[in-house]
């Protein structure tokens, strides 16, 4: 990205090109991040660099692609590089969960269960809410409930918005049963946990959990062998009792069902903001690993710790 810096203070510089961040985003990407325009233009230069030097992978190479992987690991490049090629490998060793990758393809039915608020937490951090216990897995079956989820996330990703200061998830198990637990994939499952560990290129900063039930601490113990300790650091678990969550989400901006009196989900506008995106996927579509890369699994970062509800 090229264009024309101003100077602003001696620890900080203001970057006027087009396409560039706010000056707001901007200065939180430079304090948590440490992204200047200098940093930028030298990481992404070394970045492609390694990933031409990858034979097997024809991966995305340009800006806006690497800038998501780049910021969620605060410019480190070896860090970035290992994100880019888990994202591939997650893809590619998942099946027939990328065949069709389109919003589109995306049944009606699964469309009320993922959805982002146009409100914002009290750090003003984007919401993600996730419904999974709304699904009814003989009208949406687990693939395409799992995969709704991944479309969701690839498109969050390419929000500088969520690159910079993070998301954070509201999840409501209200209605989650032990028959749905058993409609789902266990190995799908798991690698959508590896997914958001390993290679989803977002900076997750919190999981709210709500309104879980007995089936959900099934669930629970099935994911908890896998769940590495930053996540489970995370998560917070307010079950009926709304109070700690109104702490870190204003009532202001929850809908009655979160003990809020803000306006009600809407997952159509946020459908039609996804479906907008169409031709990027499509073209995100065509990359990845060959057949030498099929079935690698993550590379690790961090082992697997216990988590405990808070």
């Amino acid at each position: 990205m090229t264009g024309v810096y101003v100077k602003k203070c001696f620890d900080e510089v203001v970057d006027t090109s087009e396409g560039a961040l706010s000056a707001h985003l901007q200065r939180i990407a430079h304090e948590e991040l440490g992204e200047t325009p200098e940093k930028r233009r030298e990481a992404l230069e070394e970045l492609k660099r390694q990933l031409d030097a990858e034979p097997d992978l024809n991966a995305r190479k340009d800006d806006e692609f690497l800038l998501r992987f780049l910021r969620v690991r605060k410019y480190d490049v070896d860090l970035a590089l290992r994100n880019v090629r888990n994202y591939y490998r997650n893809r590619d060793s998942s099946g027939s969960v990328y065949v069709d990758f389109l919003p589109s393809n995306v049944p009606p039915a699964a469309r009320t269960l993922y959805m982002r608020m146009t409100e914002k937490d009290v750090l003003g951090r984007p919401i993600f809410v996730f419904r999974p216990g709304m699904w009814m897995p003989e009208e949406v079956p687990y693939m395409d409930f799992h995969r709704a989820g991944l479309i969701c996330y690839e498109h969050l990703a390419c929000d500088p918005v969520v690159q910079t200061v993070g998301i954070v998830l509201l999840v409501d198990f209200s209605g989650f049963t032990a028959d749905k637990l058993l409609s789902m994939s266990i190995s799908l499952l798991r690698r959508a946990l590896e997914y958001i560990q390993d290679c989803m290129p977002i900076r997750l900063k919190a999981v709210h959990v709500v309104k879980q039930s007995y089936a959900f601490d099934m669930l629970f113990a099935l994911v908890r062998p896998f769940t590495k300790s930053k996540l489970a650091q995370r998560a917070r678990f307010h079950g009926e009792n709304f109070e700690r969550l109104h702490e870190e989400i204003p009532p202001e901006v929850l809908p009655e069902e979160y003990g809020g009196h803000g306006p009600a989900l809407d997952f159509d506008a946020f459908w039609k903001e996804v479906e907008a995106s169409e031709e990027n996927f499509e073209a995100n579509n065509r990359f990845g690993y060959g057949a030498s890369g099929a079935d690698t699994l993550p590379e690790d970062c961090e082992q697997p710790q216990e988590c405990t509800p808070l």
